[in-house]
């Protein structure tokens, strides 16, 4: 009975640290939170044309997390899997946590960017990049209120290495975070998409987006107290996708 006792008591306890997890990102925007020290992420996402991907993520310092992510498309279905490339890596530094009085602030390097991932067009030219870029380089603020539960605001900078379809400029984005009970969290971002908005003076571009920028939310679930389970809707501004684009992701967390 002191044994059962025990473990029920290291299982709360371990629970209530996952429960505290903080929010590493939101849809395809990163925040400023990161996993602590010995925490792992395994996130696996579903989405169109039966794609899957799947992964892992460390926090290996105090203020340091790092992760690879690897997948492709036709994986589920009987349709021959078309694997990724490469697999997508993500590194992220928190260079000061956040206070009463200033918001927490990291930078970091994302590769993983969503949807089908086109080497080259029918004519041959090479653009080598996903369908909503990745982040690159990026440097986030991140700044959580009490207003009727928790309230996250979150805006940062970005510089993508997919350049190869001649737009490569800076990059905004900005997104929120609101808790509705201990179990619910909607997430809303969006993403200006500066690097993907068509022609930019008299460079030939070939960005896939129309200049309406991304406007993307979810719903997030708690269905354990280490499995978070999201609902993901992009692009309702028809920059790219004629309806928003649903997809899943699954998270599993737990400590080394």
């Amino acid at each position: 009975m002191k044994k059962i006792f025990g473990i029920i008591i290291i299982l709360l306890f371990i629970s209530q640290a996952l429960f505290a997890l903080e929010m590493t990102e939101l849809i395809d925007c990163p925040t400023a939170g990161i996993l602590q020290k010995g925490e792992v992420k395994f996130p696996i996402g579903i989405f169109d044309k039966g794609g899957v991907s799947f992964g892992a993520g460390v926090g290996v310092l105090p203020k340091l997390m790092f992760g690879i992510q690897y997948g492709g498309e036709y994986i589920i279905g009987d349709s021959i899997p078309e694997w990724d490339s490469y697999p997508g890596v993500f590194v992220k530094y928190r260079i000061f946590d956040e206070s009463p009085t200033l918001p927490a602030i990291a930078i970091g390097f994302d590769s993983r960017g969503f949807g089908t991932y086109t080497d080259s067009l029918s004519d041959g030219t090479e653009i080598n990049r996903f369908a909503i870029k990745s982040k690159g380089f990026y440097a986030v603020v991140s700044r959580n209120f009490h207003f009727l539960g928790n309230l996250g605001l979150h805006g940062g900078i970005s510089y993508s290495t997919e350049w190869d379809d001649n737009d490569d400029n800076l990059n905004f984005f900005v997104g929120l975070d609101k808790s509705i009970n201990q179990h619910i969290t909607l997430l809303v971002e969006y993403d200006f998409a500066f690097n993907d908005n068509g022609k930019s003076g008299d460079e030939k571009t070939y960005s896939f987006g129309e200049g309406n920028g991304y406007l993307n939310a979810a719903i997030l679930l708690n269905v354990a107290q280490n499995i978070r389970i999201q609902i993901n809707f992009r692009d309702f501004l028809g920059n790219q996708y004629v309806n928003p684009d649903r997809s899943i992701s699954i998270g599993y967390f737990t400590q080394l």
